[in-house]
């Protein structure tokens, strides 16, 4: 039990997981660089202002784009999101994205070369006016492995009704929900491969398996692959979406 509790206090030391724009990347040649699975936070400051970033591929892969604006509550924003390839400058990918702040737009993009590709995000044209909340832009190859302890700290469900503290090692990963209110808390213990993990409950009442899934470093989905509950009873939750978590601390 003591070793839990120090584990969840360690998780606070970590740093938080998220780049930010520089002022100066308005063009290829000075290009904020893109780290895999890490999201870059920017803000365009009027409507000739295009952020730059670039981006190294090592393979032919499929990669995800995440595009998210926390803070936005008018769908009518709009930002011009492109993918320019290695050769040739060839656009792989345009579109105007409207995301809100419980809706991030997510694409997936197949790649034909390696290389270094260049992102821009720009004012859509012919627009009226510039959004000016923050967006947070993550691109994931599709066999990106996020660095050990990648996701470690403090997170909360959407519903804000728990908090689960994470903290991954060389030994594996665990995971402990407080319930507010006072309800029982729990651990679940286990490994990641990718962006999934698969754990076991090891403390609290019943029993179960838990798998989280991080769509990027700072959202999490958790589902059941099993449970039951503490008079050996199914719990009807097996296999559906219990909760999407942000994390909280750091950030």
């Amino acid at each position: 039990m003591s070793r839990l509790f120090v584990l969840f206090i360690i998780v606070l030391n970590f740093e938080a997981n998220a780049d930010s724009e520089s002022e100066n990347n308005n063009s290829e040649a000075t290009a904020d660089i893109l780290s895999p699975g890490i999201a870059m936070v920017g803000r365009l400051s009027n409507n000739e202002d295009w952020d730059y970033f670039q981006l190294d591929i090592g393979s032919t892969e499929t990669f995800s784009l995440r595009f998210a604006s926390p803070y936005s509550e008018n769908s009518t924003n709009q930002w011009l999101v492109a993918i320019q390839e290695p050769r040739d400058s060839y656009i792989v990918f345009q579109e105007a994205l409207s995301p809100t702040a419980g809706e991030p737009a997510e694409r997936t993009i197949e790649t034909k070369d390696n290389g270094t590709y260049i992102i821009f995000v720009a004012p859509v044209l012919g627009s009226s006016s510039v959004p000016s909340t923050e967006y947070t832009l993550t691109i994931t190859p599709e066999n990106f492995q996020a660095a050990l302890g990648s996701y470690n700290g403090l997170w909360q469900d959407d519903l804000e009704s728990s908090f689960y503290s994470l903290h991954e090692s060389l030994d594996g990963l665990l995971y402990i929900e407080l319930q507010q209110g006072g309800a029982a808390w729990k651990a679940y213990y286990g490994a990641r491969n990718g962006n999934k993990a698969t754990l076991n409950q090891v403390v609290g009442p019943g029993s179960a398996t838990l798998e989280l899934t991080f769509t990027s470093t700072v959202k999490v989905e958790a589902r059941y692959k099993s449970c039951r509950t503490l008079s050996d009873d199914i719990c009807d939750a097996n296999g559906a979406l219990l909760y999407t978590g942000s994390l909280i601390f750091p950030k």
